[in-house]
């Protein structure tokens, strides 16, 4: 005998069609009872109506005579017999045994001595006495002899029909299920471009796939952002690494006296801080995508920049510039105060590093549909094919190499924003750059 499969696919369908046949079951059972007691009920109102029309005629003409009379004429399937005191017969057909009053089931007999079934009702007359007024069940016993049979026919079916469905869905489900299976093997096996296969039914299955090739591309994109930021700071760190070494080297060497070697441990202290902050930068941006930084409150996001502005406003007097603000009032958001500072500074820092003197540097948020921060510059610009990789780690323009930093900032910004479930995006400001910031509104 095979072995039934053991999966879940299998169980869900058996279950499924063992239940659709007991509905069916359930509903046969009964529409055949209802049907049943229909004509049992009806057998019994031509019962009781005869009944009432034998003695309504016996009390003119005596109820042996009525009785007699109507079983030498019986109409249809109507049966009757009238018994004495005694139980003897005294008009209508034999019957097979004396029954008890009220509703029976009884057998009359016919005339070659075979009994004939019959529902009756039985009734004592005015001298101990009974009459009987009965009916033949011919049309229950038909329903009888041929509803249970195809009934029975019908659930076979029904339940050969479930469980054939059954393992025709379950080999379905299974289908699908192992296609995923497989896939998931191969990229455990190190295989990341395999992806779940797509049907374009749009079934659960489609959407689970979808949802789950949406989250491998996650997965992937980490994996090389974790490559390229490993070769970025082993770039990084092996530049002034090896500076440092060599004005080390070079000043244990040429065995200076005192001032030659404070100013190489100077240099030397100046070249660690400049690697500490790269890892303070990593990890405040690890920090911010792993959501330990972002802790959610109500936030008067108006205030807050206004305050950075003015903060910002004599440095960029001082070097000539103007600080335009255009800032609309009492703008709340959920957000973490600290996080949205740095956003901040990192795009004013920007703004002011790449803004000639005597240029504007705008400030400017917006409630519309959606919370817009805009900071302009009138810099030279970012080509258009360079906005999106520059929100990257460690990436930075040509011109920018000369200049001290480490392409951070606005890898920063970008985990800020999406701590916050918002959007950045680089337009052209003709000239400079506008970087736009939309968060989502704070429900009411």
């Amino acid at each position: 005998m095979p072995k039934l499969p053991s999966s879940t696919a299998f169980r869900f369908a058996a279950f499924y069609s063992l239940a659709f046949t007991l509905l069916i079951l359930a509903l046969g059972a009964a529409m055949y009872w209802a049907i049943r007691s229909e004509l049992r009920y009806d057998l019994d109102q031509r019962v009781t109506t005869e009944r009432g029309a034998v003695l309504r005629e016996a009390a003119a003409g005596g109820l042996a005579r009525v009785v007699a009379e109507r079983a030498r004429h019986e109409q249809g399937d109507m049966r009757y017999a009238l018994l004495g005191a005694s139980g003897r017969l005294l008009a209508g057909r034999r019957i097979v045994r004396t029954p008890l009053a009220g509703w029976v089931k009884m057998d009359f007999l016919k005339d070659n001595g075979e009994p004939d079934d019959t529902r009756a009702f039985v009734s004592a007359t005015a001298d101990g006495g009974l009459l009987i007024v009965g009916a033949d069940p011919e049309a229950i016993e038909d329903l009888d002899e041929r509803m249970i049979p195809m009934f029975a026919i019908a659930f076979g079916l029904i339940a050969a029909i479930g469980i054939a469905g059954a393992f025709l869905l379950s080999r379905a489900l299974r289908r699908r299920l192992d296609s995923i299976n497989r896939t998931a093997h191969a990229i455990i096996g190190g295989d990341m471009s395999r992806r779940m296969k797509l049907t374009g039914g749009g079934d659960e299955f489609d959407r689970l796939s979808a949802t789950l090739n949406l989250m491998l591309d996650r997965i992937a994109g980490l994996l090389d952002n974790l490559r390229q930021v490993s070769g970025d700071i082993a770039h990084d760190l092996r530049t002034p690494i090896a500076r440092l070494r060599q004005k080390l080297d070079l000043t244990l060497a040429a065995g200076g006296g005192e001032a030659e070697l404070r100013e190489a441990m100077r240099h030397a202290i100046a070249q660690t801080e400049d690697m500490l902050e790269l890892f303070a930068a990593i990890l405040s941006i690890s920090e911010v995508e792993a959501g330990g930084g972002a802790r959610m409150a109500p936030l008067d996001l108006s205030a807050l920049i206004a305050d950075l502005a003015d903060s910002y406003q004599p440095s960029a007097e001082d070097s000539g510039r103007q600080l335009l603000r255009d800032i609309a009032p009492n703008v709340m958001i959920d957000g973490n105060r600290e996080l949205l500072a740095q956003l901040m500074v990192n795009l004013l820092d920007n703004a002011l590093n790449h803004t000639p003197n005597g240029a504007a540097i705008g400030i400017s948020l917006d409630d519309g549909e959606a919370v817009t921060l805009t900071i302009s510059d009138a810099g030279p610009g970012i080509p258009e094919t360079e906005r999106e990789r520059v929100f990257a780690r460690f990436t930075r323009l040509e011109r920018s190499r000369t200049t001290p930093g480490h392409g951070l900032g606005l890898a920063l910004v970008a985990a800020i924003v999406r701590a916050h479930g918002g959007s950045v995006t680089l337009e052209d400001n003709h000239p400079g750059v506008k970087a736009m910031v939309t968060f989502p509104r704070r429900p009411n």
